[in-house]
């Protein structure tokens, strides 16, 4: 165990300590491996990388503050699976990275802290899609150089091990996994601005073998996603399988759970036990997140025990772009009850269609959207809509229209062609819109 005050770190907010918390990192790998201590106090520090066999602990009133300074960090051309974005404003640097090491740690109770205020504007930027930071997001104060991207992330690592700990600030998703093995998160709580862009929580991409448990995540995007993205890694032929995901409290901006993003594979989830206090989207599998992606392939997932209060979508299962041919199948989502005022999207493009979806035990309450709706081309029509869907089951799905509903709901279903089975459903129509209907008639001139 080695203790960063034995090697003069200085704990005043100020000083940067990023030389000093590696040589302690180093020097233990070098012995085989143990125990970092960061104790109380603020260190101020760039870029750490973690080694084989090392821990490293932040003690209660223990704060890693990244860097305002972006020549202190990691750049992205320093590793093959380090990438960027110029589209969404975040460059390549870490504050935090594991790199094709194993059996690694960071525990708490301390804290990690990206510095986000010093990288974002301070001013909202407009965003028009409905719900979805809906008083305007935050985006990089450097046009040039960016900001910061993932705070904690892991490259191709195996025996992971994230606990305990408090993480707030980050530049861009909090936590990223890539085609790593063996991970396991549990206890943490994280905290980004809301209004900040890309700062999801917790990112899965194509790894095997993790279990998620007992977080609180609050988020200025997703909360956490499952990607199937494995093109920038050395083994390319690893999918994201294997995942568990419980007992979590979740906030966010966007999605509370994304399922998608990439050209591979996505297979064997569970999430279960879940508060969703706020989301534009409670549930989003997406094949094919851009054109001309070919998408994901998504299959075996299984949700259940959901609660969710101040929802958009409750649901949304589509293949995305057009050019998507790969397939979603093997959906269950079960005992899912939601306060929500948009509607749930089943659908697939010309080419492939989400395949075997059973929707069961779910209580929709349709309440009021707080966000006001310009534009009639955004009123909601029809609480269920499906439009190419193979083979689709509602068991026990009961809708109530709360009687804040907006007024403009057409019906409580809408589809196709599209084979689609209810049984012991509750689905009665929207009455608001019947009544407006009626008011409207009685307001014509007779003919």
């Amino acid at each position: 165990m080695i203790n960063i005050l034995t090697y003069n770190a200085v704990p005043d907010g100020k000083t940067l300590n990023t030389e000093i918390i590696q040589q302690a990192i180093d020097d233990l790998a070098s012995r085989g491996g143990g125990t970092v201590v960061v104790p109380s106090g603020v260190y101020v520090t760039g870029t750490i990388w973690l080694k084989n066999n090392v821990e490293l602990h932040l003690e209660m009133g223990a704060v890693l503050k990244g860097s305002t300074d972006l020549a202190d960090y990691c750049t992205a051309d320093d590793f093959q699976q380090n990438a960027f974005s110029t589209v969404e404003q975040w460059n390549g640097a870490h504050l935090i990275v594991g790199l094709e090491v194993n059996n690694v740690a960071i525990t708490g109770p301390g804290t990690i802290d990206g510095s986000a205020p010093d990288f974002f504007e301070e001013e909202l930027a407009p965003f028009r899609p409905r719900f979805t930071w809906a008083k305007g997001l935050r985006l990089a104060k450097d046009k040039v150089n960016l900001r910061p991207g993932q705070m904690c992330a892991f490259y191709e690592s195996s025996n992971i091990r994230i606990e305990n700990l408090s993480l707030r600030n980050s530049c861009c998703w909090t936590i990223f996994l890539h085609g790593c093995n063996n991970a396991f998160i549990s206890g943490i709580k994280i905290d980004n601005n809301p209004d900040n862009a890309n700062t999801d929580g917790i990112d899965i991409d194509c790894c095997d073998s993790v279990i998620v448990s007992n977080c609180i995540i609050n988020t200025g995007d997703d909360a956490i996603t499952l990607r199937g993205n494995p093109k920038r890694l050395k083994d390319n032929a690893k999918i994201c399988q294997n995942i568990a995901i419980t007992n979590c409290v979740l906030d966010c901006s966007v999605c509370a759970f994304r399922i998608g993003v990439g050209d591979g594979t996505i297979t064997n989830a569970t999430i279960s036990n879940i508060c969703i206090r706020h989301a534009a989207t409670g549930f989003l599998f997406q094949s094919a997140y851009w054109k001309p992606s070919t998408g994901t392939n998504i299959s075996n997932i299984s949700i259940s025990n959901i609660q969710a209060q101040d929802l958009a979508y409750p649901i949304r299962i589509t293949s995305g772009a057009e050019s998507a041919t790969a397939q979603i199948k093997n959906i269950t989502i079960s005992d899912f009850q939601a306060d929500c005022y948009a509607h749930c999207d089943f659908s697939g493009s010309e080419i492939t269609q989400p395949r075997n979806i059973t929707i069961r035990n779910c209580h929709f309450n349709i309440v009021k959207s707080p966000i006001k709706l310009l534009d009639p081309a955004e009123y909601p029509k029809a609480f269920l809509s499906i439009k190419r869907v193979d083979n689709i089951r509602f068991d026990n799905v009961t809708v109530n229209w709360d009687q804040s509903a907006e007024p403009t709901w057409k019906t409580v279903l809408h589809k196709d062609d599209s084979p689609v089975v209810f049984k012991d459903c509750i689905l009665p129509e929207p009455p608001n819109f019947a009544k407006v209907e009626a008011e409207n008639d009685k307001s014509k001139p007779p003919a």
